[in-house]
């Protein structure tokens, strides 16, 4: 196992071989997301319980193994910063397009506009309060492991 160890790349490659496996991470990911999405749509979610349920632990065990790891290393976003504003931006985003997804294959399932209506609304009111939430407690992890992360900086200097 000792010629493992070794690394044959320069600094360049070592860059170019990290952006592709990020690439390939994030395509995977969003793959994964899509298939889910196209079969719940065109099965329903009744149908495709036992069907997803390894695409969706794959896609659960990315996401989490993502969101851990920037929270132990102290990174949020390359563009955006963790403030409130943001959270409930994206928290509304999310629940606007999961509410919209569910009450499409709700009126595509039933036909019926009033309870599509329904299941959108209740699903955008659990969706967006429990993202908010969710990003709250992260953007709290994270700017909590930041601090510390800085203090250890400043005591190794």
């Amino acid at each position: 196992m000792k010629w493992f160890r070794k690394n044959n790349l320069d600094e360049m490659q070592e860059l170019k071989l990290l952006k592709l496996e990020s690439r390939g991470f994030w395509l995977g990911f969003i793959g994964l997301f899509a298939a889910i999405a196209v079969q719940v749509f065109l099965y329903g979610p009744e149908h495709v319980k036992n069907m997803l349920a390894g695409e969706f632990i794959v896609f659960l065990c990315m996401g989490l193994y993502l969101m851990g790891g920037c929270l132990k290393n102290g990174i949020w976003d390359r563009h955006l910063k963790a403030t409130p504003a943001v959270n409930i931006g994206f928290s509304l985003l999310a629940a606007v397009i999961t509410a919209l997804f569910n009450g499409i294959v709700s009126y595509r399932n039933y036909q019926d506009l009033p309870g599509a209506l329904i299941v959108f609304g209740i699903t955008f009111l659990l969706v967006g309060v429990t993202a908010s939430v969710a990003l709250c407690v992260c953007s709290a992890l994270y700017q909590q492991r930041r601090k510390r992360l800085e203090e250890e900086d400043n005591d190794e200097n």
